[in-house]
């Protein structure tokens, strides 16, 4: 009699704990973008920045920092032997010069002055100053303003220079320019990479 009172009495409440019991089996529909359209290892559906340049360092977010990194252009003008005088097949070179000033109100020039190696090094440096300084007044003449302009010869020893591998009857005129670049991301090749940037002059 006891052990039955007992059972209908716990029935009720085991019943009740079976209704109380959580469903598992949710179905929900994969509505999340998991693709990743620039690789830069941040989802879609997180990416704030879409088209990632390849190989930038970015946030959880997918977007880059930017850093403002100097821009090299180089432009060599040519001379004859023993000349000083802009010759005329070089005319479109100082004229991609003139225009590269031009449009970047905000770049410098530095201009190394070369020489082949005949003569001596007195005779030489004087004729390296002579073509660093027909390029300058021409450049003055149409415009650009002195300030924007420096120069160089071989003989000196600056960081342009010092990657001169050979000497040649020329100018080299290295323009510097800042633009907005995104941070990179470290690689074991970031270190050569910047050392082949350093030595373009050569």
């Amino acid at each position: 009699m006891t052990k039955s009172l007992l059972s209908l009495i716990l029935l009720p409440l085991l019943l009740s704990g079976c209704a109380d019991m959580p469903d598992t089996q949710v179905t929900r529909h994969q509505i999340d973008d998991l693709r990743d359209h620039d690789k830069d290892g941040v989802i879609n559906q997180r990416d704030m920045c879409a088209d990632t340049p390849a190989g930038t360092k970015v946030d959880i977010t997918g977007c880059a920092p930017w850093e403002v990194k100097p821009k090299y252009d180089i432009q060599t003008v040519y001379f004859n032997f023993d000349d000083d005088h802009i010759r005329l097949d070089q005319n479109e070179t100082y004229t991609q010069l003139f225009d590269l000033l031009t449009q970047k109100p905000q770049a410098k020039v530095i201009l190394v002055g070369d020489t082949s190696p005949e003569g001596t090094n007195e005779y030489n440096k004087a004729l390296a100053q002579r073509r660093t300084s027909v390029i300058k007044d021409a450049l003055i003449e149409n415009g650009i303003a002195p300030e924007r302009i420096s120069e160089q010869e071989f003989t000196q020893v600056t960081e342009l220079t010092k990657h001169l591998k050979k000497r040649e009857r020329r100018t080299i005129a290295v323009i510097t320019s800042n633009q907005m670049e995104p941070v990179k991301k470290w690689t074991i090749y970031s270190s050569e990479q910047s050392a082949q940037h350093a030595s373009t002059a050569q």
